[in-house]
């Protein structure tokens, strides 16, 4: 199905088209991982926790071009970005609705798969 929503897209969407693309995603996700009964006024919760989190992801991408020019790790700020998201859709969801949405398991907070410089054991690759 989310590949149904980018088929026949332009290559260039509009700002418009592109939110559009992104609800639906979010209300496939939502579908699938709590449910088709989930009550219409908490989607909408979700749905602007979704444009918050979006607004500080461009932010994450602007930082990350600066701190390439000027040399440094943004992994800190990725994983910053990642509890951000988990924070904003507690407010609206319930400790097992969230493990499920994220497909966590008990205790298990989301991280994302970014190696920091020098978090490696020696030895490997």
């Amino acid at each position: 199905m989310i590949i149904d929503l980018h088929r026949g897209r332009p290559p260039m969407p509009t700002k418009d088209q592109d939110r559009q693309v992104r609800r639906q995603e979010l209300e496939l996700a939502i579908d699938h991982r709590l449910g088709r009964d989930f009550p219409r006024e908490r989607r909408e919760a979700l749905w602007a926790v979704k444009e918050r989190v979006e607004k500080r992801r461009l932010w994450l991408g602007i930082k990350v071009l600066l701190r390439k020019l000027l040399a440094k790790n943004v992994a800190g700020d990725a994983q910053g970005l990642a509890a951000y998201m988990v924070d904003e859709y507690a407010k609206v969801l319930t400790k097992g609705e969230l493990h499920r949405f994220f497909g966590l398991k008990e205790g298990e907070r989301p991280t994302l798969p970014i190696d920091r410089e020098g978090a490696r054991p020696p030895g490997t690759s």
